[in-house]
């Protein structure tokens, strides 16, 4: 079974290299044109995580993908175009008789019959499971023609925003998560000036645009015409669409259409700030339209939701530090009056840093009540993994790579972080920090935020490390050793009983460089833990990570070998890698991946995603001329 993509945007690619080369024929032309070309060729064997009976875990083995994107920008005077066409084509990739076919293989059966149901049972659910699933594709990923003084700007097409420290929007290009989401419409911005005062003022307008394909799955998200009406219709267009099959009949509405994945939503923002002395003030709303919702939750039920925020930040604290302070509200909207109603929720972050000679501190902190990220009107359910595709990032407090915040922990939480660094010599720092922290929607969901203390999780998050920089040498060795306490209120159910532990973590980061003779490197970096999950996790504790050494030859090659390990019993224990990277020129480079990966939840800035195990060889390409 395979169903191709829309056709037409293939046309886009190929006008990206015209309008390259005659740019670059016409010398005089004034305009500066830069084009790069990514690509990523993969093959995907068996990654080890099959399940008995389960077809998720057989329809992630033995593909292979062709992904390409070509982004072109071209600049002259006060306007620059900006176009990013992205190619997903698929070699090979499993069918509902071959992951009928393994499964079988795994069980055992009384007689034919049962044997034969089960085949067929399979088959369909593979069909309906493939019908989303490594489907070419070549479409207008992202698109911008932008007009702009240093005092005004105006952007027609795709553009990044975040407000504020994300409360309100947060839409980024987040490359270690696959992730790039922007506004596509209008944006507008002005910085005026009078006497000592300076006002920016910006203003978006459009439908909200994330990537559509994900290559660690061949997962696709695709709209449907019953979704897409009226402005929709232009910004949506050449996109990824909802495709019948045989196992998946086309239907009237993107909430009956079984690969309709995606209703595509609609904003309207805006930011003012106004500084002046040592004092700046921002006020910044958003407000998020909806199609009916494809997943049922408190956010995407909402016909509407409204955020704002307003902000004091004092960007220069005595000549020694900062401090912002950060106050939101959000109102959910009913779609229908029958429908169950949230209370308007609200939000309040604060952050404060001090940087001496000696010693730096920075303590930030958070009080949450019902306040959700705007999460993107997906079917969790039909893309599972765009599940957690969001377009804001309320600040957590905590390290960027943290992944032990369960459930719905930040919807109502409260707490902070308070984070020093004292420099013992000039190439010499020891770090710690110390985090405290209550959830009433980590253990179980609470979207109320019923202060009720049968559901507060009440969480200790402590580290401690150096960062040193050899005199004379150009390394850096940096190494964190850190445990995190989470207990909740009231007892839960583990596999040995009842339990107030909730989670318990320890763990070993470290990243060190040191030069060799000659050109060589020597680069050493990996992440132990010793983890226990109560709820959800094994029966015992158990033990995870990854290490890697490398070795890089001047600024041009770099070979690697990696281990990763995981003790739970369910899952394979280890995973051998090996990364080879050539860059002959800043303009072409190359990077080789063979082995094993697990299966994990990455999160950066706030943003989450599960990766699913890997196991095969990948290689990218990047050229820029």
């Amino acid at each position: 079974m395979r169903a191709l993509g829309h056709p037409s945007p293939l046309t886009l690619a190929l006008t990206l290299f015209a309008a390259a080369r005659v740019a670059v024929a016409e010398p005089n032309s004034g305009a500066l044109v830069e084009v790069t070309d990514a690509s990523s060729t993969l093959y995907n064997f068996d990654n080890r995580d099959t399940r008995s009976g389960e077809v998720s875990s057989v329809a992630n083995d033995h593909f292979g993908l062709f992904y390409n994107r070509l982004n072109l920008h071209v600049t002259s005077g006060k306007l620059t175009l900006s176009m990013r066409a992205d190619s997903a084509w698929f070699v090979t990739s499993p069918t509902p008789q071959s992951i009928a076919t393994e499964l079988e293989r795994r069980e055992s059966f009384p007689n034919e019959q049962a044997r034969d149901e089960f085949f067929r049972s399979k088959a369909t659910q593979a069909g309906i499971e493939l019908s989303n699933r490594f489907i070419n594709w070549t479409y207008p990923a992202k698109y911008s023609l932008v007009w702009g003084t240093p005092d005004f700007e105006i952007a027609i097409g795709d553009s990044y925003a975040q407000l504020g420290r994300g409360l309100v929007l947060n839409l980024r290009k987040l490359d270690e998560l696959s992730s790039d989401t922007t506004l596509r419409g209008l944006r507008v911005g002005a910085r005026l000036r009078a006497g000592g005062a300076r006002v920016k003022l910006s203003g978006l307008a459009g439908s909200l645009n994330p990537l559509r394909i994900d290559e660690a799955s061949g997962r696709y998200l695709g709209v449907d015409s019953s979704g897409t009406g009226g402005f929709l219709r232009l910004t949506e267009a050449g996109m990824p669409r909802a495709v019948s099959t045989e196992f998946v009949p086309e239907a009237a509405t993107c909430q009956k259409f079984g690969t309709c994945s995606l209703a595509p939503d609609r904003l309207l923002a805006g930011e003012a700030e106004l500084s002046f002395g040592p004092v700046a003030l921002g006020t910044r709303a958003s407000f998020l339209f909806r199609e009916p919702a494809l997943t049922p939750d408190s956010v995407r039920n909402a016909a509407h939701v409204t955020t704002g925020s307003q902000s004091l930040e004092f960007p220069n604290l005595l000549d020694h530090g900062s401090a912002y302070l950060e106050g939101a509200f959000q109102h959910l909207s009913r779609a229908s009056d029958d429908a169950p109603s949230v209370a308007t929720g609200y939000a309040l972050y604060a952050s404060t840093s001090w940087v001496e000679k000696r010693f730096s501190l920075l303590a930030e902190g958070k009080h949450y009540r019902r306040f959700f990220p705007l999460s993107a009107n997906v079917s969790a359910g039909r893309a599972r993994e765009f599940s957690l595709l969001s377009y804001s990032a309320p600040p957590t407090t905590e390290e960027i790579w943290s992944d032990t915040q369960f459930g719905s922990f930040n919807t109502c939480a409260t707490g902070g972080r308070l984070k020093g660094e004292a420099h013992v010599t000039a190439s010499q720092s020891v770090v710690a920090w110390l985090g405290r922290y209550q959830s009433l929607s980590e253990s179980q969901p609470n979207d109320a935020c019923d202060a009720h203390t049968g559901r507060e999780n009440r969480v200790w998050d402590m580290a401690i490390g150096f960062d040193a920089h050899p005199r004379g040498r150009a390394a850096r060795w940096l190494v964190n050793l850190g445990t995190r306490l989470d207990d909740a209120s009231s007892p839960v159910q583990g596999p040995t009983g009842p339990t107030e532990v909730f989670y318990r973590e320890l763990y070993l980061r470290y990243s060190i460089s040191t030069p060799l003779r000659g050109p060589f490197t020597l680069e050493l970096q990996g992440f132990h833990r010793r983890r226990r999950e109560t709820v959800g996790g094994p029966n015992d504790r158990w033990l995870e990570g990854q290490h890697s050494t490398a070795i890089d030859y001047g600024e041009h090659i770099s070979a690697a070998i990696g281990l990763e390990y995981d003790s739970r019993p369910d899952v394979p224990h280890a995973y051998l890698n090996a990364m080879l990277s050539y860059r002959p020129s800043n303009a072409l480079s190359f990077g080789l991946f063979a082995g094993q990966r697990r299966g994990m939840l990455r999160c950066v800035g706030g943003v989450c995603r599960v990766y699913p195990a890997f196991e095969g060889v990948r290689l990218d390409a990047t050229l820029r001329y």
